[in-house]
């Protein structure tokens, strides 16, 4: 009697186990590479536009946003120029970046690095301001990208040495609708 108790619930779970079942992914009837996980993995870098990095190198030639979007990014305390391709509302958010002053004697210090979208001295859209913000941008207009919050890692020391400065990009991100 004690083996039918043990079988029987082993008996079900390979059934269970075995029986054809409606495969069910992330996008149902869509197998990317057959693990659910990777999928999922490769949607979410997928779905974030690559990032056009503004650098000493590149500043003074303008970001050219496309018909469908894009994203700049920089870990450089620099004022770039954008231009779009196609005028119409375009939604955007913005994502500050981060600075930390760090020492191995001292606690390390954190500055919020942000990037502002300004047409002329009007400001359209900042990282200081949590959510996204629909923008009708034009062709033939040129918008500045302004960026602040990066402090001189050279004005500070921890207990006479000096500190090591690490920054994260801030990100501003364009997408038509």
């Amino acid at each position: 009697m004690r083996k039918i108790h043990f079988l029987f619930p082993l008996l079900f779970v390979l059934l269970v186990q075995c029986s054809p079942e409606e495969e069910k992914g992330i996008i149902p009837g869509t197998n990317i590479t057959g693990d659910p996980l990777t999928d999922a993995l490769l949607l979410g870098v997928l779905s974030v536009p690559p990032c056009q990095f503004l650098t000493t190198q590149n500043v003074n030639a303008p970001v050219v946003v496309g018909e469908g979007g894009g994203s700049v990014c920089s870990t450089e305390l620099l004022n770039g120029s954008l231009q779009v391709s196609t005028t119409g509302t375009y939604q955007i958010s913005a994502t500050a970046g981060k600075q930390t002053l760090s020492s191995s004697r001292c606690q390390s210090s954190y500055f919020d690095f942000h990037i502002s979208l300004k047409e002329g001295s009007s400001e359209l859209h900042s990282s200081v301001t949590p959510g996204m913000a629909n923008v009708t941008l034009t062709v033939g207009s040129t918008y500045t990208l302004q960026a602040s919050g990066i402090v001189d890692p050279n004005l500070y020391d921890c207990q006479g040495r000096s500190v090591t400065s690490t920054v994260t990009p801030y990100r501003i991100n364009f997408r038509k609708l």
